[in-house]
This record gives C-alpha cells, structure tokens and sequence, in this order.
C-alpha cells in the first residue's frame, strides 16, 4: 500500500461519518493517493483537510471517486422477470393505476430506464412515475442525458430494443419513456426518503455501507414501499431477517413484500401466484489457496503465483472484497490470481469488485490475473471488459 495504515483508517473514518460507507483498505489506498497526487499535498494535510469545513469540496471528491458506479441495462434479467410476471399482475389486480418507483443508488440511469420500459409495456394503462437517487452529482448528469455507448445495446432484449433511437456510435432512450424518470441527488443516509412507493429498487448498493449505517438504509427502503409493496436488492445482499418483509423466491429472483403494519408473516398472497417462502441458502465458502496446496481434483493448475482465490458456488462480493482486501494488503506481495472456473454463479456486482482490486494491484505493483477457463467464466468476463485478465 502507498498510504500508511493510520491514513488509511483516518481517511476511513470520515468516509464513514459522512456516507456510512464501509470500504476496504486497498479501495481507500489507491483513491486517496490519485487525490492526494492531484491536490499536492501530504496524506496529513489531506486528513486535515477532508476534516474541515474547507474540505466539504474534496471530501465530495473523494466520495465520487471510490463511489460503486457499475450497472448496465436490463442488468439481472431474473429480476426484470419478476416485474412483468409477478409484480406487475398483482398490482393490475389491486386496481393500481398510479404506480410510484424510487430506484435507489441509479448510478448512469440504467436501472430506472430500465424499470421505465418495462413498466411502461406492462402496465400500459397505468401512469408511471419513477424517482431516481444517487450520491454521486456526475453520475446523474449522466443519467440525464439518457444515452448510453451503442454496446449497451447487446443486454437489451430484442423486444424492448424499440425503446432506443440510434444516435450515432451511442442510443438514446426514447423521449415519451425518459420522461418517465426524475433524478435527484441525495444520500441514502440523509433527507426524507420517498413515501408511498409500490416498487422499491435499491441493487448492490447495501454491501458497501457500515453496519449502522446499512440499518438506516434498510429502515428508509422499507419505509418508503406501501403495505404490500416490492422490494428489490442485489443478489449478494439479504434483507431475510427484516421483520417488516416477506422473503419471496421464484425461480433464481430473490424479493421481498413489505407486510401490513402489525401483521405476522402470512402466505403467499393470491395475486403472486409463482413464488414461495425463501430460506436463502448460506453463502457458498471462499476457497482460499496458494501455490503450495494442490488445485482440486477436476481443476487445471492456475498459474504460477504468490497466492491464489479459487472461488466456489456463488461468490459474495463483500465476502470477495474482503479476501481481496487482506491478500492485496499483505507485505511482499508480487502476485496473485483469483480463479473463477469453481463458481457456479458469477453476480454482476462481482465485476466491480474485481475492477478495483486489479486498479490497487497496479498501484502497488502487483501482478494480479484473473483466471478463467470455462466457457461460462470466460463470457462472463468478456461482457464486463474484464476479459484480458483471463489466462
């Protein structure tokens, strides 16, 4: 690492304080050095600064800096297939014809565009309006201009590809579902959330915040979705021990129904005729070795390194990062590979997590590769960019 650990757990701290965000040293290391580089100060004088009132500036800096930005559209089809198979009857059965979305932590806009064309087709006689947050200003100046790269066009299915135009090398959503979505800036952890939502979308946003500040955020979620509302998170993170909701599975799409106040968990409603009652399974074990333990039978030898990450079953990114975070810590360090064809299930929010740690592995100067042989790994990695990595 370039910082000394008090910086680190310094520059922690007010992270922490100021967005309830919980990150891993490695994370911290390689931002606060890019910022401390620009601004040509010492790491002390950066503490100092990032805890005055002159530093409210910077401290935003840093926070749009090592803010977790990846998303893409149509990202998780399980859980867009939920939308129009589950979440959308129901509400046509309940008479809904005004329905309210907050899409929580939308990053570029992704996601709340995505939910706008979906609930536009399936709730056609319904109005739509749909409220997107984030921390990060830059983001939602993006979010706004309601483009994106051609490429992204590849995750969008062919039915739903009519709600593009063409607009050189990038597409533009189309004006009549853009309108659909407001954004705003606010931080999850301040301000009045939303009320009365049927629909509460919040994906990979939770594992990065302390566990204080995750019980806030959860607190504001649950609070924002009506009696009977849904309630959307990311596939690594669990909201199965929350009270106020149900815990709901069909097929691989975990969501959660927020109960009426005072009642006790019930059985599935008649309007959700798919789903039933989830125990979500533990997390598959992170399989750690180095290139003094045997690779496991039906494995192919990873290449030489220091160390190396075989992961297994359904990786958890937080689980992921963590492990990242104290191989890439460790003093003497020259390399390390982290192996995926063991897993079964590889998240999208596995990426980022891997972007980051081969971002801190440059800057420390260690070589770090990612290995994938299976063909499933192998496109998994080429549809996140991260496919060079792969030996």
């Amino acid at each position: 690492m370039g910082l000394a650990p008090d910086i680190i757990a310094a520059i922690a701290q007010r992270l922490a304080n100021h967005a309830g965000l919980e990150l891993p040293a490695w994370v911290i290391d390689a931002r606060a050095t890019a910022r401390i580089a620009l601004l040509d100060c010492s790491p002390d004088d950066y503490v100092a600064l990032i805890d005055s009132t002159r530093g409210t500036v910077e401290l935003s800096g840093l926070i749009e800096a090592v803010r977790v930005g990846e998303s893409r559209l149509f990202r998780h089809r399980s859980q867009i297939d939920v939308l129009t198979g589950i979440v959308a009857p129901a509400l046509r059965a309940r008479g809904r014809r005004a329905i309210r979305v907050w899409s929580a932590g939308c990053a570029a806009g992704e996601e709340p565009y995505t939910l706008a064309i979906v609930l536009s087709r399936a709730l056609p006689d319904c109005t739509i309006s749909i409220l997107a947050t984030d921390v990060s200003a830059d983001a939602l100046a993006q979010a706004e201009t309601a483009t994106y790269p051609r490429a992204a066009l590849q995750h969008v299915p062919l039915p739903y590809r009519d709600a593009f135009q063409a607009n050189g090398d990038r597409i533009r959503v189309a004006p009549q579902i853009a309108a659909l979505v407001t954004f705003e800036r606010a931080n999850l952890l301040d301000g009045a959330a939303p009320r009365g939502c049927d629909i509460v979308w919040c994906r990979n946003v939770l594992i990065y915040f302390t566990a204080g500040a995750r019980r806030r955020v959860i607190d504001r979620l649950v609070g924002a979705a009506v009696p009977g509302g849904f309630v959307f998170v990311g596939y690594s993170e669990s909201l199965r021990d929350v009270a106020e909701l149900e815990s709901m599975r069909t097929n691989d799409a975990v969501y959660y129904v927020r109960r009426a106040t005072g009642a006790a968990p019930r059985a599935r409603p008649p309007t959700l005729p798919v789903p039933v009652p989830v125990n979500d399974r533990p997390p598959a074990p992170l399989v750690v070795s180095d290139d003094r333990t045997p690779p496991p039978i039906g494995f192919a030898p990873s290449p030489p390194a220091d160390e190396a990450i075989d992961l297994r079953g359904h990786p958890i990114a937080a689980r992921v990062t963590a492990e990242l975070s104290a191989r890439l810590a460790q003093p003497g360090l020259r390399s390390l590979v982290v192996d995926l064809d063991g897993a079964d299930l590889l998240g999208d929010d596995l990426a980022p997590v891997l972007r980051r740690a081969r971002a801190a592995a440059r800057t420390a100067g260690i070589a770090l590769a990612v290995r994938a042989t299976r063909a499933g790994a192998r496109r998994w990695l080429a549809r996140h960019g991260l496919d060079e990595e792969a030996t």
